[in-house]
């Protein structure tokens, strides 16, 4: 489990607080006589598992008229050396043409997937690689892509 930057953060202020305070006094005063104190409580929050976000969860993405425009998701996919790649995105609004990135001996490559309201392309080589999976599009329109 891991433990969010704010607990962390609040874990090292206490006990800096806790080393100066007690460097503060000099070597030959009187200490005051400890008082009981209560005991310190420490929520742990689950951080989000980053394989939920990636897996098959539908990115928003908009494309534009007449150019290509390059979209790269926030996941990388760990392959194999037989592994291949599958992209799907539905359109809300237009019908975008899509090419999909994969990859050939190594080398990024990228693969027409065609044009519609919706589709789907299974098979993208890609091999021994880790990247991030990315399409591009062209054509104005609002879709989501896994």
């Amino acid at each position: 489990m891991q433990l969010s930057r704010k607990l962390a953060t609040g874990a090292l202020t206490l006990v800096s607080v806790a080393t100066m305070s007690s460097l503060a006094s000099p070597a030959g005063a009187a200490q005051p006589a400890p008082k009981a104190e209560k005991p310190v409580e420490i929520t742990l929050t689950a951080v989000p598992d980053v394989g939920a976000q990636c897996g098959g969860d539908w990115k928003r993405a908009v494309g534009v008229p007449l150019r290509w425009k390059k979209i790269t998701s926030n996941c990388s996919t760990w392959g194999s050396p037989s592994y291949k790649a599958a992209y799907q995105w539905k359109a809300e609004r237009g019908a975008p043409c899509i090419k999909v990135k994969g990859f050939q001996n190594g080398r990024e490559k990228w693969f027409n997937a065609g044009c519609g309201r919706s589709g789907q392309i299974r098979n993208v080589p890609w091999g021994n690689v880790a990247a991030k999976k990315a399409i591009q599009v062209k054509g104005a329109s609002l879709f989501r892509w896994r």
